[in-house]
């Protein structure tokens, strides 16, 4: 009877790290380049700092793990006419340099900062392929390739200066998110050939409004059914100790 308590205490919990998942996905749900959240649940039988919660006593573990698992699915295409506004068809982030290291992004809202450099909304400096780069005076373009272009007086006087350096992870599950819209991974990235680069367009979040409602919903049923399986295991265990003692 313990056990059953354990085990729907377990669920209870569960149930809630779900929730603040779903609660993180919608409200995000205007956020550029934002991708929907999931959470997976792995059984483990050492007790360790990652291990959230026991389902029995003390006997397993289980460790929550949460990452954007929906990053191969592409958001709209929100056209801006702004050409430092950059989105990636395909997978890949854009690689930015904050205080705490490197960080990672589908949110292509850049700008020029009063130096000249290709920053982020918040003033993370985008990453290049030769590092950073600072644009001088001439008009910057970015075309499909990610390639930065300093325009002449005409096209034949066109120089590339630099190139986004743009990367791909081969394990999802180890990215993370951070602040400002950022992703963060304690793994190294590798460089990616196969994207598209679309100047002048935002990537909107890929969050599905309707069917985080919907299991937001179904997450509240099964909350509850769980808290009244306690309720009822405790009230049944506490008549059980009750009838033990009058016995004797």
């Amino acid at each position: 009877m313990v056990k059953g308590i354990y085990h729907s205490a377990a669920g209870m919990i569960a149930q809630q790290r779900q929730l603040e998942v779903i609660a993180s996905n919608l409200s995000n749900a205007d956020s550029m380049g934002f991708k929907e959240e999931r959470v997976s649940f792995r059984q483990t039988l050492d007790a360790s700092p990652r291990s959230e919660f026991p389902i029995t006593n003390g006997e397993s573990y289980v460790v929550t793990e949460r990452g954007p698992y929906g990053i191969a699915q592409q958001g709209t295409l929100l056209a801006t006419e702004n050409p430092l506004d950059l989105a990636i068809v395909g997978n890949g982030f854009f690689t930015v340099e904050t205080e705490q290291g490197l960080a990672y992004t589908r949110d292509g809202r850049f700008q020029l900062n009063s130096e000249g450099e290709l920053v982020t909304l918040s003033g993370c400096r985008v990453v290049t392929e030769g590092g950073t780069v600072q644009i001088p005076d001439g008009m910057l373009k970015i075309n499909q390739d990610g390639e930065l272009i300093l325009e002449g007086e005409d096209s034949r006087l066109d120089r590339v200066i630099d190139k986004l350096k743009i990367v791909v992870f081969d394990d999802l599950a180890a990215l993370r998110p951070s602040h400002d819209g950022l992703i963060v991974s304690q793994r190294e990235p590798m460089e990616i050939t196969q994207y598209r680069v679309e100047p002048g367009y935002l990537e909107e979040s890929n969050v599905n409004l309707i069917s985080q409602m919907i299991e937001m919903i179904q997450l509240n049923k099964i909350y509850e059914a769980s808290s009244n399986a306690i309720k009822t295991q405790d009230s049944t265990l506490g008549k059980a100790v009750n009838e033990v003692g009058k016995s004797r």
